[in-house]
């Protein structure tokens, strides 16, 4: 099959996806959609799985999403609770509304499965982890997880938890790698372990990885800039090859 009709082929899919699924084919047509309706959207999101990813739009206008917000998906987004139908019924017929603006802040990490009910607030550059539900106010430069969602710790202190364990995670990738595929990982496949042994992309190898939220110049600075602990990727593999098991 050539060029061309590869190129064809993929085009039909993406209308049939499209026709089948609507506005949640795709997270650029599901962002285009919150748009229209009145949500105030920033720039540089993400929703990984628009199609299971459900967001209130009863009250569009009550609805604000940052910049460079990544929604893992599936993700629920609420500006209202319906509960007061219970109280309708209780007490003689009385309506009660509830009905709360929802603001989610600049570079904001929402994990798979988390809730966020209306009225919340979260902070810039948080973290929100794996099915936690979310109310009230989150504040900013955290880290947040639970039923209810928790203050964890500190984006500083999460930094620096990741940054000690960059090491130990690498060599186990190529271990358990080697272990299941009798080969060696390629350089490219360390894309989130290459600070490690690089201060370059001068291949362009990692520029995928580098141009992610929208900060490719920063990265490279940093990558430039930052003292990495082996000479190449060769010296690293040596030294994943000599640890041991508890390492």
């Amino acid at each position: 099959m050539n060029i061309l009709n590869l190129l064809k082929k993929k085009l039909l899919l993406n209308l049939l996806k499209k026709k089948l699924l609507g506005y949640k084919s795709s997270s650029e047509s599901y962002i285009n959609y919150l748009q229209k309706k009145g949500v105030k959207v920033g720039k540089g999101i993400e929703i990984f799985r628009p199609f299971h990813t459900d967001i209130d739009m009863q009250n569009p206008h009550l609805l604000t999403i940052g910049d460079y917000v990544q929604m893992t998906g599936p993700v629920t987004i609420l500006t209202h609770d319906y509960s007061w139908s219970v109280l309708k019924r209780k007490y003689d017929g009385e309506i009660l509304g509830n009905q709360r603006e929802t603001i989610i802040g600049n570079n904001v990490f929402i994990g798979w499965g988390a809730t966020i009910l209306g009225g919340s607030k979260i902070g810039d550059n948080t973290i929100i982890g794996a099915n936690s539900v979310v109310s009230g106010k989150i504040k900013g430069n955290s880290v947040y997880a639970g039923n209810p969602a928790k203050y964890l710790m500190s984006l500083e202190e999460y930094y620096l938890k990741r940054k000690s364990l960059q090491l130990k995670e690498a060599v186990n990738y190529v271990r358990k790698y080697e272990s299941r595929f009798k080969k060696i990982p390629s350089e490219e496949e360390l894309d989130e372990y290459f600070f490690l042994f690089r201060d370059n992309n001068k291949d362009g190898l990692f520029s995928k990885k580098l141009q992610l939220m929208g900060n490719y110049e920063d990265s490279l600075k940093c990558l430039k800039e930052h003292k990495k602990t082996f000479d190449n990727y060769d010296a690293f593999l040596k030294f994943a090859a000599q640890k041991n098991e508890k390492f």
